[in-house]
């Protein structure tokens, strides 16, 4: 009865110590994988601050050019209305230049009807 005793026993810390082999196994597999997934999210993060930074450096971007942009729309505006002014004045010219003609016109025709 001993012997048989004995005879469990030694195959329960048979058991025990392939259950201990497998339990350590398995610590050290999962102490990879986490170690894996520490340096995934390592580079994850610095992934997300390269993609940050471009962004922010894409939106500065796009805030200067939208500057250039309304600076160029008021120089447009403002030479637009130069131009219309400028126009407005040859157009003031164009018509005092007629209305002068045409007085002279009538002068000299008033004359040579006078004359005739």
């Amino acid at each position: 009865e001993s012997l048989d005793h004995l005879e469990t026993l030694k195959r329960e810390n048979k058991n025990l110590q392939q259950e201990i082999s497998d339990l350590s196994e398995q610590l050290g597999e999962s102490g990879k994988a986490f170690h894996e997934l520490e340096k995934a999210k390592k580079t994850a993060e610095q992934e997300k601050s390269e993609v940050q930074s471009a962004l922010e450096e894409a939106e500065a971007s796009l805030e200067h050019e939208e500057s250039k942009i309304l600076r160029v729309q008021l120089e447009l505006n403002q030479l637009k209305g130069d131009v219309d002014r400028k126009i407005a004045e040859k157009d003031e010219e164009i018509d005092q230049l007629k209305r002068n003609h045409q007085r002279v016109v009538d002068t000299m025709q008033s004359s040579l009807e006078a004359e005739v």
